[in-house]
């Protein structure tokens, strides 16, 4: 299909209404030649409206298009061998009449015109290029008829899915891959939930148009005016990969690589690891692959609100680990193979993965079904973080089980694994017989602090809410839990209150510790010292860190901090405790102020406090150069295609 018209044509619509009289439907006086044709069957129903609009980009790109309007959604099984006759008996007269040409024919359909259009290639219209199946799956579940025809399709044939009548996605997808997957002709190019099609107002129409011309077509789009029934949501949006792909495959280019980063609790929970896949698909997104987030979801969350349509729902409902214990509360899942059968016509090319827990028991066999190696990160000090929580011996019992049931199973099947420091590694390579742990420390997204006109008044307006006017401002952003330590840094504070006026400490965050940090608090009469900001969104951070004259941490339960970088590329100077997971990155005195004990800490406070540490600001910030997004990225890639060379671009 990718002939290009050397002369400009004026494409046009035809529309045959196709009613219960089959002698009635046959017109063809103002068609003229087009060498290049999409036959649209459709049925006449309520639905359609969604449908028509699509159409429309075609139609001004220069493909002549065919719409057949067929009867109403009451009889549309029940008349499906009409349908057939009628369809096929138009498309044969076109071609013998020379008004298309059947060697440069793309049958498309929705639902069940999908299984219409899939059914011709058994008609005796021969010469058919391609088959762009659209099932919406709706409550008609067109995906079953479609999926009784997949063994016989003969001719390159992609299927989309999308979401119609809030049917779940899940099991459709499911139904069609387990008829589907052994024929190599047919391609899925599957969507997450609510990944509408159709545009009914003006600004989405010039939205999409504008994406239209960055691939060089020329178009206008209006608004679908005469379809104002519709019952479409108003905040509707385009699929702008839907509309990429149509056009990749109509013009013979190749389709985007596509990754899929897997783990649990995204975007749940405002956590390092969530940050760190955000960053990570929106940098591999730049170079030009297309990275789904696959991560479960509570069943009891709608659908409707997913982040978008590159994240990929993995249906599941809460464990509690411990009660009482809210930050261990665990989505979980036991469809593993099911799940993982769901997962496979999406085509990963390369498999990320970036949790020990459910959504690693699915990745394994997803791995395994489409023989794409996985690399796995490894985000967490579990031994540690179990130890913090349940005290040394229940910790330690809780760890081994864990270790045995899921973490060892990864360490051994995954070939590469990274992680984000030196510490990880010695901790990991101790503990695991994994061969190759390879050192990649995670960076931030610099984009979240920079300057903006409105910055000044905004942290000016905060710094007048915390009443911090000639305060000196401690701080500390992350999660509030019993492994950060946190309470080092208030009895510290209770002994210096004394000695550094109008001292404060701001804590940004929320966990499970909170409760017992306020009672702490209360017993060292710290009430006047602390404040407690409670949890804040990640493109808000920035006016914190420039409240805080000093970014404070105790914690020794980093794999790396990313909090420490958020601080050096805000300009904050940092004060925290000697860690083996900044050895290499943060040096004391030069780019920050390291501990040990408690008269370090009061001796590089007031250093902190009261010279000039601008030295010490920009050369963290020339740390933070080392640690790119762009660059972090492309080598995760590269280990990508090193462990799959035949599915590099």
């Amino acid at each position: 299909m990718k002939n290009a018209h050397k002369e400009k044509k004026q494409p046009k619509e035809y529309t045959f209404t196709i009613d219960h009289n089959p002698y009635d439907v046959l017109s063809y006086n103002n068609l003229s030649k087009y060498d290049k044709v999409i036959v649209f069957p459709i049925v006449h129903y309520e639905g359609v409206k969604q449908y028509i609009d699509l159409l429309n980009p075609f139609i001004e790109k220069g493909y002549h298009v065919v719409t057949i309007n067929l009867i109403s959604k009451g009889d549309r099984v029940l008349f499906f061998n009409y349908y057939f006759t009628v369809f096929e008996k138009i498309m044969i007269n076109l071609i013998q009449q020379k008004v298309i040409k059947n060697e440069e024919i793309v049958l498309m359909g929705f639902g069940v015109g999908a299984y219409l259009a899939s059914s011709m290639q058994k008609s005796k219209l021969k010469g058919i290029c391609s088959m762009l199946l659209i099932s919406p799956v709706n409550k008609y579940k067109d995906e079953y008829q479609i999926s009784r025809e997949i063994q016989s399709f003969k001719i390159p044939t992609y299927i989309f899915f999308g979401e119609f009548d809030s049917v779940n996605t899940v099991d459709s997808r499911y139904a069609i891959y387990e008829k589907g997957r052994t024929n190599n002709k047919v391609t899925f190019l599957s969507y997450s939930a609510n990944g509408y099609y159709l545009f009914y107002r003006n600004d989405i129409a010039l939205s999409l148009a504008q994406q239209y011309r960055l691939h060089d077509y020329d178009l206008l789009i209006g608004e679908s005016s005469k379809y104002k029934t519709s019952s479409l949501p108003d905040d509707v949006s385009y699929n702008e990969r839907f509309f990429n792909h149509v056009y990749s495959i109509l013009e013979d280019k190749p389709l985007p690589k596509r990754i899929a980063l897997l783990t649990d609790n995204f975007p749940l929970f405002t956590n390092g690891v969530a940050m760190v896949v955000s960053l990570l698909q929106k940098e591999l997104t730049k170079l030009g692959y297309e990275t789904y987030i696959v991560a479960l979801w509570n069943k009891k969350r709608p659908l409707s609100g997913l982040p978008d349509d590159t994240y990929v729902p993995i249906i599941g409902s809460y464990a509690h680990l411990v009660k009482g214990h809210k930050d261990l509360e665990i989505l979980k899942t036991f469809n593993f193979v099911k799940q993982a059968k769901m997962l496979a016509p999406f085509g990963f090319d390369y498999l990320h993965l970036h949790t020990e827990y459910t959504m690693s028991q699915i990745a394994l066999l997803l791995s395994k079904m489409s023989g794409v190696k996985m690399v796995y990160t490894y985000h967490t000090l579990w031994k540690l973080y179990y130890e913090q929580h349940f005290g040394k011996l229940i910790g330690d019992i809780t760890y081994v089980a864990a270790k045995e049931l899921l973490f060892n199973r990864v360490y051994h099947e995954c070939p590469v694994i990274t992680v984000p420091s030196y510490k990880s590694h010695e901790i990991l390579s101790s503990e695991s017989d994994s061969k190759d742990i390879r050192v990649i420390p995670s960076p931030i997204n610099p984009d979240r602090f920079v300057s903006k006109k409105d910055d000044k008044k905004i942290i000016e307006s905060l710094r007048s809410k915390y009443d911090l006017e000639g305060k000196k401002v401690l701080g500390y952003v992350g999660r509030v839990s019993t492994e950060k330590n946190i309470v080092e840094t208030l009895d510290y504070l209770a002994e210096v209150k004394n000695e550094i006026p109008n001292i404060m400490f701001m804590i940004v965050g929320v966990g499970d510790a909170v409760v017992a940090l306020k009672k702490t608090i209360k017993k060292l009469k710290l009430n006047d010292y602390v404040i407690f900001v409670g949890e804040v969104p990640n493109d808000e951070l920035k006016y914190y860190y420039s409240l805080f004259d000093v970014f404070v941490t105790a914690s020794n339960f980093e794999t790396q901090g990313l909090t420490y970088f958020e601080a050096a590329t805000n300009g904050t100077v940092i004060l925290a405790k000697k860690d083996r997971a900044i050895d290499g990155l943060f040096v004391d005195n030069e780019s920050a102020y390291i501990y040990e004990d408690f008269y370090q800490w009061v001796e590089r406070l007031e250093k902190a406090l009261f010279q000039d540490n601008s030295k010490i600001i920009n050369n963290a910030k020339n740390v933070m150069k080392k640690y790119t997004p762009d660059k972090w990225a492309k080598k995760l890639l590269g280990i990508y295609q090193e462990l799959n060379p035949s599915r590099k671009k």
